[in-house]
């Protein structure tokens, strides 16, 4: 209920404030229906709720109009705020007009100096004049001149008080609330009187903050609190536009499984050195330690890089290992006694005749790295005579001190797969296998190797990927294929048994990628990438990371396959490890990075992600604030959402409903809500660079 007339006055006793106001419809026979008034005051900004605040009065329904609010402060704003209950409510509610502040001023007793600068005799004369029995209990005692010169002292008191509190008109905390426009209008502030006074304070201390962050994430953010008062989040949509110069990078991540629960953890960032596609090589050292090989680009070529991780689980600085300008990728690794291998495929665009070749080193535990060898190079005889083109390698040590390497070799018009073994002393074959048969080797790639201790089910598992036809013709989609071999002599080809595929679901879908992990109870538990979605076919689209399960080697009746690493990014190239009671897997993710930011917000950075490729699950989230994908460029006023959002001088604010009750600093209104985007574009402008466009998306 409104009330009238409210008034706010200093009284010239000091250290009191006088409130008055007039009821509604005073005089017309409404008694009954007046208000009962709660009076509350607090120091800054006009109290919100009943209960903020100190109580002055509680005034019952057609009570007296007046309040005397005593023993305050000298030279400090007091504000009011008069809640009403009407007759049949239950709580007091206040309307925003029945709000009144006022200064009380302090006695500094100029009447008494006026009186004290007298002449003794008329002290003396003033004080024996006889006194009127009508007088306020205050002026007992007081002659007449004394009482008279009380007038003009206790407007000097008043006066003087001014003046003092004119010391803090720069004082944002002290300073009247009706003063405050002017302070925004000297630092070219807009004020918002729509706010409570306290709110228009703090706007006014962090304006200049505001000012030095103009064209910045947190100068909007901070902007479209104030306007709306709602949670926001922003967000760059530059990231989101497709560019044919910059592919898809897949950075690397990790999420460990505790084998006793089965459950995975939560996905961290490994590294940000890029790669577009291949998996990493793991040994393990000597000191139980874990080393990882990757390759990423630098500026001179593609590197091989190390990264090492502590047996506590802690992951070192990467360093590179291979660092040279050319092509050096698809690291694979094998350790057998103190002899560390690596291998890799390498390219040098400067040789006269470029081709693929495999490279490798040794490193021992109580040495370095030895130099770089390349096939066709003199003592590299053991990959086989000639100097074809060699790519993909793979590598595993059996329990024998062997060490097996497998590659991709292009010869008699097709790729082949071909392989030797070092028994630790030298390279058993001569002219190494080509592995042949039903499988049509030539078109597999991906290539992993594991080695089973002896037992039921073979010694080498060799995994890969091929073409296989799916759907109507001569459509064909990538299927994980295997072979196993039942001994460990690389002359003996016989004991090679057919190739066999991993079932897949009746939806053609593409399965890449395969790592193989020996159990401890002997069966083998298969990683690999799949367009698979655990969510049903309508979903399928998106590369992800499934495992499946062969508890019985010799039966090859494989599990249902479950994700393992999904999401509405791309997820690539899984590597397993096995620890003690707990599994590591390694994978390549287009994963935004996610950074902190103020309150319980965060801010995810896609910069590091590339032009992700487009999938179907991630249709739902086109243009949302979790949209990872990417999109052809769209124009303002153009898009799905006509707002040209998919640009790069386009910077979204997403405004979502409060998820509780705001508080005193930001009130927000329930019908305020619809009208928050219109308000928030309009100020706009005035915090972003005049090269971008902000596009107030909800709530």
């Amino acid at each position: 209920m409104r009330l009238s007339e409210i008034t706010a006055l200093p009284h010239p006793g000091g250290n009191r404030i006088d409130l008055s106001w007039r009821y509604p419809e005073a005089g017309a026979g409404a008694g009954p229906d007046l208000p009962d008034i709660r009076i509350r005051r607090d120091l800054g900004s006009h109290p919100v709720r009943p209960d903020d605040g100190v109580q002055v009065a509680e005034v019952p329904a057609g009570g007296s109009g007046t309040v005397a609010d005593t023993g305050l402060q000298g030279e400090t704003v007091y504000y009011y705020t008069l809640f009403t209950r009407a007759p049949g409510e239950a709580e007091f509610t206040a309307d925003p007009h029945n709000r009144v502040c006022a200064m009380a001023t302090s006695p500094y007793g100029f009447a008494g100096h006026l009186y004290g600068l007298l002449p003794a005799i008329y002290r003396r004369y003033d004080a024996a004049a006889p006194v009127p029995a009508a007088l306020a209990p205050e002026d007992a005692g007081k002659g007449v001149l004394q009482r008279f010169l009380e007038l003009p002292g206790t407007q000097l008191d008043q006066l003087y008080s001014l003046a003092r509190a004119a010391l803090d008109l720069h004082d944002l905390d002290r300073v009247d609330g009706r003063l405050l426009p002017l302070l925004a209008q000297w630092i070219g502030w807009r004020t918002d009187f729509g706010l409570p006074v306290r709110a228009q304070r703090q706007e006014i201390r962090f304006a200049p903050w505001i000012y030095r962050c103009t064209g910045t994430l947190a100068a909007l953010e901070a902007t479209a609190r104030r306007v709306t008062g709602l949670p926001i989040r922003t967000k760059e949509f530059v990231h989101n536009v497709a560019c044919t110069n910059q592919p898809e990078r897949l950075n690397l991540w990790a999420v460990v499984r505790d084998d006793a629960g089965g459950a995975w953890g939560t996905p961290g960032l490994v590294s940000v050195n890029f790669a577009y596609e291949g998996r990493a090589a793991h040994v393990r050292e000597a000191d139980g330690s874990e080393l990882f090989f990757y390759h990423t680009h630098r500026r001179h070529g593609w590197d091989i890089w190390a990264k090492p991780r502590t047996a506590d689980g802690t992951w070192a600085p990467s360093a590179p290992v291979v660092d040279r300008t050319g092509v050096d990728k698809h690291p694979a690794a094998a350790r057998a006694g103190q002899r560390l291998w690596l291998f890799w495929e390498t390219r040098n665009p400067a040789d006269p005749a470029p081709r693929w070749r495999i490279g490798f080193q040794l490193r021992s535990d109580d040495g370095g790295w030895s130099p770089p060898q390349v096939s066709g190079q003199p003592g590299t005889g053991f990959l086989g005579s000639g100097d074809a083109e060699r790519r993909h390698p793979c590598a595993a040590a059996d329990d024998a001190g062997g060490v097996w390497l497998f590659w991709q070799e292009f010869s008699a018009g097709r790729w082949q797969i071909r392989y030797n073994r070092h028994d630790g002393t030298r390279w058993q074959l001569e002219d190494p296998r080509t592995l042949s048969g039903d499988a049509e080797p030539g078109s597999q790639e991906d290539l992993f190797l594991l080695v089973r201790p002896a037992g039921a089910g073979g010694r080498l598992w060799l995994f890969g990927a091929r073409q296989e036809p799916a759907g109507p013709a001569p459509q064909t989609r990538w299927s994980v294929v295997y072979r196993v071999k039942d001994g460990l002599d690389p002359g003996q080809a016989g004991d090679w048994q057919a190739a066999r595929l991993l079932p897949k679901p009746a939806l053609p879908v593409h399965d890449r990628e395969p790592a193989a992990l020996a159990g401890p109870d002997g069966g083998i538990e298969l990683f690999f990438a799949s367009t698979r979605s655990p969510a049903g076919p309508e979903d399928e689209g998106g590369w992800s990371v499934f495992r499946t399960q062969l508890a019985d080697p010799a039966t090859h009746d494989w599990a249902p396959a479950q994700p393992a690493a999904v999401g509405p990014v791309s997820q690539r190239a899984p590597l397993a490890v096995r620890g003690t009671g707990a599994t590591l897997l390694l994978y390549r993710s287009s994963e935004p990075l996610i950074h902190a930011a103020a309150g319980e917000a965060s801010i995810p950075d896609t910069r590091y992600a590339g032009t992700t490729t487009y999938a179907g699950h991630r249709k739902a989230r086109a243009g949302s604030f979790g949209d990872t994908g990417t999109y052809t460029y769209t124009r303002s006023g153009g898009g799905p959402q006509r707002d040209g959002r998919i640009a790069r001088d386009a910077v979204g604010i997403f405004l979502a409903k409060p998820e509780r009750p705001v508080g005193p600093d930001q009130p927000v209104e329930p019908e305020g809500d619809e009208a928050a985007p219109s308000r928030l574009a309009a100020v706009l402008p005035e915090f972003l660079p005049i090269n971008a466009r902000g596009i107030v998306i909800g709530p």
